[in-house]
């Protein structure tokens, strides 16, 4: 069974990485806060309820792929096949921890 530990276990080499993002664990479920502009003081936010651990890591799965596609493109260009099929490579580490931990 997947858990909240387990969901920001499997994804914590990401969340490092991704100063936009943060999780939160809340009365309701899963909080997802993207923060957008400049710290210390971002001039928005945005958040997403995920109200299962499954829903949590779908919801992360998607901001990793946006995440990795910016960081292969330097943000400057659209992806091409092969940016698509490195994402999709990156992707399936993901993929393959939450089988593992599904075990």
């Amino acid at each position: 069974m997947l858990t909240f530990e387990k969901v920001l276990e499997i994804f914590e080499d990401y969340l490092a990485q991704d100063m936009e993002l943060e999780v939160y664990k809340s009365r309701y479920g899963y909080v997802c806060v993207s923060f957008n502009g400049s710290p210390p003081d971002p001039p928005y936010c945005e958040g997403d309820v995920c109200r299962t651990p499954e829903e949590l890591f779908d919801h992360l799965l998607v901001e990793y792929e946006s995440f990795a596609a910016i960081q292969l493109t330097k943000g400057r260009r659209e992806e091409n096949k092969a940016d698509e099929e490195q994402v999709r490579h990156l992707c399936q580490k993901y993929l393959d921890r939450r089988e593992e931990a599904m075990k």
